[in-house]
Protein backbone atom coordinates (compact mmCIF):
# COMPACT_ATOMS: atom_id res chain seq x y z
CA UNK A 1 0.00 0.00 0.00
CA UNK A 2 1.42 3.39 -0.92
CA UNK A 3 1.20 6.56 1.14
CA UNK A 4 -1.35 8.00 -1.27
CA UNK A 5 -3.58 4.93 -0.87
CA UNK A 6 -3.25 5.07 2.91
CA UNK A 7 -4.24 8.73 2.94
CA UNK A 8 -7.18 8.09 0.64
CA UNK A 9 -8.35 5.17 2.79
CA UNK A 10 -8.03 7.31 5.91
CA UNK A 11 -10.11 10.08 4.41
CA UNK A 12 -12.79 7.60 3.43
CA UNK A 13 -12.89 6.06 6.91
CA UNK A 14 -11.68 2.58 5.93
CA UNK A 15 -8.97 2.39 8.62
CA UNK A 16 -10.50 4.69 11.20
CA UNK A 17 -10.80 2.08 13.98
CA UNK A 18 -7.20 0.92 13.75
CA UNK A 19 -5.59 4.15 14.95
CA UNK A 20 -5.86 4.59 18.73
CA UNK A 21 -5.48 8.39 18.62
CA UNK A 22 -8.45 8.69 16.25
CA UNK A 23 -10.45 6.37 18.51
CA UNK A 24 -9.59 8.46 21.59
CA UNK A 25 -10.55 11.68 19.80
CA UNK A 26 -13.88 10.25 18.72
CA UNK A 27 -14.61 8.99 22.25
CA UNK A 28 -13.76 12.40 23.70
CA UNK A 29 -16.00 14.06 21.11
CA UNK A 30 -18.83 11.65 21.96
CA UNK A 31 -18.47 12.42 25.69
CA UNK A 32 -18.60 16.15 25.12
CA UNK A 33 -21.58 15.73 22.78
CA UNK A 34 -23.37 13.74 25.48
CA UNK A 35 -22.95 16.66 27.89
CA UNK A 36 -20.34 15.08 30.14
CA UNK A 37 -17.71 17.67 31.05
CA UNK A 38 -14.09 16.74 31.58
CA UNK A 39 -12.94 18.17 34.95
CA UNK A 40 -9.59 18.97 33.35
CA UNK A 41 -11.18 21.17 30.68
CA UNK A 42 -10.27 24.84 30.92
CA UNK A 43 -13.13 26.88 32.38
CA UNK A 44 -12.14 29.89 30.26
CA UNK A 45 -11.69 28.44 26.75
CA UNK A 46 -13.06 24.87 27.25
CA UNK A 47 -9.83 23.36 25.89
CA UNK A 48 -8.77 19.91 27.09
CA UNK A 49 -5.12 20.71 26.34
CA UNK A 50 -4.13 21.04 30.00
CA UNK A 51 -1.20 20.07 32.18
CA UNK A 52 -0.56 19.95 35.92
CA UNK A 53 1.64 22.77 37.19
CA UNK A 54 4.02 20.26 38.76
CA UNK A 55 4.49 18.51 35.41
CA UNK A 56 5.03 21.78 33.55
CA UNK A 57 7.57 22.84 36.18
CA UNK A 58 9.58 19.60 36.13
CA UNK A 59 9.53 19.26 32.34
CA UNK A 60 11.08 22.72 32.04
CA UNK A 61 14.13 21.88 34.16
CA UNK A 62 17.23 20.33 32.68
CA UNK A 63 20.58 19.66 34.28
CA UNK A 64 23.67 19.92 32.15
CA UNK A 65 27.39 19.38 32.43
CA UNK A 66 30.11 20.02 29.89
CA UNK A 67 33.83 19.55 29.67
CA UNK A 68 35.78 22.02 27.58
CA UNK A 69 39.42 22.12 26.69
CA UNK A 70 41.63 24.31 24.61
CA UNK A 71 45.12 24.76 23.28
CA UNK A 72 46.82 28.04 22.52
CA UNK A 73 50.14 29.68 21.87
CA UNK A 74 51.46 32.80 23.64
CA UNK A 75 55.25 32.59 23.44
CA UNK A 76 54.80 29.07 24.77
CA UNK A 77 52.17 26.36 24.38
CA UNK A 78 49.19 26.76 26.73
CA UNK A 79 46.70 24.01 27.48
CA UNK A 80 43.54 24.55 29.50
CA UNK A 81 40.37 22.82 30.47
CA UNK A 82 37.21 23.41 32.48
CA UNK A 83 34.15 21.57 33.69
CA UNK A 84 30.83 23.39 33.72
CA UNK A 85 27.60 22.23 35.36
CA UNK A 86 24.28 23.93 35.85
CA UNK A 87 20.53 23.93 35.53
CA UNK A 88 18.60 25.36 32.59
CA UNK A 89 14.99 26.39 33.13
CA UNK A 90 12.33 27.43 30.62
CA UNK A 91 10.21 30.53 31.16
CA UNK A 92 7.07 28.42 31.59
CA UNK A 93 8.81 26.43 34.31
CA UNK A 94 9.77 29.66 36.06
CA UNK A 95 6.21 30.98 35.87
CA UNK A 96 4.61 27.82 37.28
CA UNK A 97 7.25 27.19 39.96
CA UNK A 98 6.01 25.95 43.34
CA UNK A 99 5.62 28.41 46.19
CA UNK A 100 8.96 29.07 47.86
CA UNK A 101 9.68 28.39 51.49
CA UNK A 102 10.88 31.29 53.60
CA UNK A 103 14.63 31.27 54.15
CA UNK A 104 16.28 31.58 57.55
CA UNK A 105 19.47 33.23 56.24
CA UNK A 106 18.35 36.83 56.87
CA UNK A 107 17.42 36.10 60.47
CA UNK A 108 20.65 34.22 61.23
CA UNK A 109 22.75 36.87 59.50
CA UNK A 110 21.14 39.63 61.53
CA UNK A 111 21.40 37.53 64.69
CA UNK A 112 25.16 37.10 64.36
CA UNK A 113 26.03 40.45 62.77
CA UNK A 114 23.64 42.54 64.91
CA UNK A 115 26.17 43.24 67.66
CA UNK A 116 28.73 44.38 65.10
CA UNK A 117 26.32 46.43 62.99
CA UNK A 118 24.63 48.00 66.02
CA UNK A 119 27.76 48.74 68.03
CA UNK A 120 30.23 49.81 65.32
CA UNK A 121 28.89 53.34 64.66
CA UNK A 122 28.86 54.16 68.36
CA UNK A 123 32.34 52.72 68.83
CA UNK A 124 33.57 55.04 66.09
CA UNK A 125 31.83 57.98 67.76
CA UNK A 126 33.45 57.07 71.10
CA UNK A 127 36.81 56.91 69.41
CA UNK A 128 36.32 60.37 67.86
CA UNK A 129 34.68 62.17 70.80
CA UNK A 130 35.83 60.15 73.78
CA UNK A 131 33.97 57.70 76.01
CA UNK A 132 30.40 58.52 76.90
CA UNK A 133 27.63 56.61 78.62
CA UNK A 134 25.21 58.00 76.04
CA UNK A 135 27.02 56.19 73.22
CA UNK A 136 27.13 52.97 75.24
CA UNK A 137 23.39 53.12 75.99
CA UNK A 138 22.55 53.87 72.37
CA UNK A 139 24.79 51.04 71.16
CA UNK A 140 23.23 48.58 73.61
CA UNK A 141 19.68 49.60 72.66
CA UNK A 142 20.39 49.33 68.92
CA UNK A 143 21.99 45.90 69.37
CA UNK A 144 19.01 44.71 71.43
CA UNK A 145 16.56 45.99 68.80
CA UNK A 146 18.50 44.25 66.01
CA UNK A 147 18.56 40.99 67.98
CA UNK A 148 14.80 41.23 68.62
CA UNK A 149 14.29 41.83 64.88
CA UNK A 150 16.46 38.81 64.06
CA UNK A 151 14.51 36.53 66.39
CA UNK A 152 11.20 37.87 65.04
CA UNK A 153 12.37 37.22 61.47
CA UNK A 154 13.34 33.64 62.35
CA UNK A 155 10.03 33.00 64.13
CA UNK A 156 8.03 34.37 61.19
CA UNK A 157 9.94 32.12 58.78
CA UNK A 158 9.39 29.06 60.96
CA UNK A 159 5.67 29.80 61.35
CA UNK A 160 5.22 30.35 57.60
CA UNK A 161 7.09 27.17 56.69
CA UNK A 162 5.13 25.07 59.20
CA UNK A 163 1.60 26.48 58.71
CA UNK A 164 1.18 28.41 55.47
CA UNK A 165 3.62 26.82 53.03
CA UNK A 166 2.29 23.21 53.20
CA UNK A 167 -1.22 24.40 52.29
CA UNK A 168 0.09 26.55 49.43
CA UNK A 169 2.17 23.63 48.17
CA UNK A 170 -0.83 21.27 48.19
CA UNK A 171 -2.89 23.84 46.28
CA UNK A 172 -0.07 24.18 43.74
CA UNK A 173 0.14 20.40 43.31
CA UNK A 174 -3.58 20.19 42.52
CA UNK A 175 -3.66 23.09 40.03
CA UNK A 176 -3.79 22.63 36.28
CA UNK A 177 -2.78 25.04 33.52
CA UNK A 178 -4.48 25.39 30.16
CA UNK A 179 -1.83 25.21 27.45
CA UNK A 180 -4.09 27.06 25.04
CA UNK A 181 -4.98 30.26 26.95
CA UNK A 182 -2.71 30.05 30.03
CA UNK A 183 -5.52 29.94 32.61
CA UNK A 184 -4.56 28.24 35.91
CA UNK A 185 -7.41 26.44 37.66
CA UNK A 186 -8.23 23.64 40.08
CA UNK A 187 -10.24 20.75 38.60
Amino acid sequence: MTDVQANEDGRNGKHFGTNSSHRFQSEAHALSAAGEINPYSCPACKSENTQRLSTAYMSGLSHFSAVTSGFGWARAPIVGGAWTTGISQTQLSQVVAPPARRKYARGFLLLFLGPIIGGAPFAILEHLHGPSTTYELLAASVVILLEIGAVASLLRAVAYNKRVWPELFQQWRSCVMCLRCGQVFRP
